[in-house]
């Protein structure tokens, strides 16, 4: 047997999106797979985005547990904002580590955004071929390296998609056939694995329908503001195509895993259409901190200065460096303010509050002095409407202390501010309130982003609900130790 238990991972898959083209009969291996599962739909942990779905499905514990809540964390010992691996996040296990350490041979590749450990009796794999990496490849053992080399030598798109401008509707067809070959490869690579070996668990993770619906949404959504028929006529259906090409994936990887595996799949969190006030976040917290007269802060003066100077055309270009060096400007703002605003997913704002004894140098102090900024920013924001409709931007407020409990909590952000899609026919453009003003957004690269939805299906023999990220592992690792006890594993 090639694998006993199977697990299928799709980061930024979408749950209805998926299920129709099940329906209409565009993926028959995931159909097959679909039909002879227990389906379970997963709503996301309030106002998270992809990193922490991912994180808390691996360790099986929430936000608080992990502290992980995007790409870029917060450190408040410093107020740098810096990618999650090179902070001071907190030292997490994830479950097929768990199962190494028993005995049972493992293998994972390219789990999304998760920290890498070596693993005893398997391979591991990570930042090969996924989701705008942050670190090289990872390859344990060492050899598998040039293994991969087999299956696809360099990576003309290992950036990502902002990595470089693609104004021209042939410069993105070109990164989606590249993004397409790379689907091929890493199939082909875990398929010769599985035929290789004999696996207690092998997990293979691909993260291209995240990457096809930020950029490509528009194109497949006629609806969307910003469709462009033109380009359309040259990329036709690129979210269809990018779940074909997955489909196919997961039918060469089941052919190798055999037929007797236990299949288990997880994808989320789901796409739609972008819509997000998180382009003002900051001039945001900085009117309600300071008053609407207030100055505007060194990092806001400096993003103006940039955009009036800078043409258009070159601006994304330098973006990444000009992005890296405002949050360096940002850090003396930071440290004056009683909160702030911290980069996140678009789903949401999130905003630190600088407190006593936690930041470097605290304001507010811990207690009633905390919960009474909490209402006041509360209260603030919903005083916000979009220009366009009238409507409130804001859908709710999660107080993250009192919503999440954990040993990391304080990892976190103080409170996430989700944004009102439903009521918002395209992305937000100016938002106005009678108290603070107008601010003019800045629009956004992207036009599609993630929404709380996500599933998992299971082996119909495997019981109990699941229902957020945090309840997968523990199925994943029952069946695991079902297929074959650790003692005996241990013998072999």
């Amino acid at each position: 047997m090639a694998a006993k238990v199977l697990m299928f991972g799709f980061d930024g898959a979408d749950p209805a999106f998926m299920d129709a083209l099940i329906e209409a009969g565009e993926l028959p291996a995931l159909k097959r797979l679909r039909d002879r599962a227990a389906v379970h739909a997963i709503e996301n942990d309030a106002g998270q985005g992809a990193a922490q779905f991912w994180n808390s499905a691996a360790i099986g514990a929430g936000p608080a547990h992990h502290g992980h809540y995007f790409f870029m964390q917060f450190k408040p010992e410093t107020y740098d904002i810096v990618p999650n691996h090179e902070s001071s996040l907190p030292d997490i296990t994830p479950f097929w580590n768990r199962l190494d350490a028993e005995g049972y041979r493992v293998a994972i590749a390219d789990w999304h955004r998760m920290m890498p450990k070596p693993l005893a009796n398997g391979l591991l794999v990570d930042n090969w071929l996924g989701h705008d990496p942050l670190t090289e490849t990872i390859w344990h053992p060492a050899s598998l390296a040039e293994d991969g080399k087999k299956y696809f030598r360099g990576d003309g798109i290992g950036g990502g998609f902002e990595f470089r401008p693609r104004p021209a509707a042939e410069d993105q067809a070109d990164y989606l056939r590249d993004l397409f070959n790379r689907i091929d490869a890493k199939a082909a690579f875990c398929a010769d694995q599985l035929r290789g070996g004999d696996w207690d668990l092998f997990i293979a993770c691909f993260s291209d329908a995240h990457d096809v619906g930020h950029h490509f949404y528009h194109l497949e959504d006629e609806t969307h503001d910003r469709h462009d028929p033109d380009t359309a006529r040259i990329i036709t259906k690129p979210l269809t195509d990018c779940y074909r090409r997955l489909d196919a994936a997961a039918a060469k990887i089941l052919e190798a895993a055999g037929p007797d595996a236990r299949v288990f799949v997880l994808g989320g969190p789901g796409m739609g259409r972008l819509v997000s006030a998180n382009s003002a976040m900051d001039e945001m917290m900085r009117r309600i901190d300071w008053g609407v007269e207030a100055p505007p802060t060194v990092a806001e003066t400096a993003k103006k200065s940039f955009h009036s100077l800078v043409p258009l055309n070159l601006r994304r270009r330098f973006a990444p460096l000009v992005r890296a060096l405002r949050r360096k400007v940002a850090v003396s703002d930071f440290a004056r303010r009683r909160f702030f605003a911290v980069p996140h997913n678009d789903n949401a704002g999130a905003v630190r509050i600088n407190v006593k004894g936690r930041e470097k140098h605290g304001i507010v102090a811990p207690g009633a002095d905390y919960d009474a900024v909490v209402g006041e920013i509360t209260q603030a924001v919903m005083t916000f409407m979009n220009a366009d409709t009238g409507k409130p931007i804001v859908k709710r407020v999660v107080p993250v202390r009192r919503v999440f409990k954990g040993p990391h909590v304080e990892e976190l952000p103080d409170l996430f501010i989700e944004w009102d899609r439903a009521t918002a026919p395209r992305d937000f453009r100016r938002i106005v309130s009678d108290v603070y003003g107008e601010i003019e957004l800045t629009p956004a690269r992207r036009t599609g982003d993630h929404n709380p939805s996500g599933f998992f299906w299971a082996p119909q023999t495997d019981g109990g609900a699941v229902t957020l990220p945090e309840h997968v592992a523990a199925p994943v690792m029952e069946a695991v130790r079902a297929a074959a006890p650790s003692a005996a594993r241990a013998a072999e």
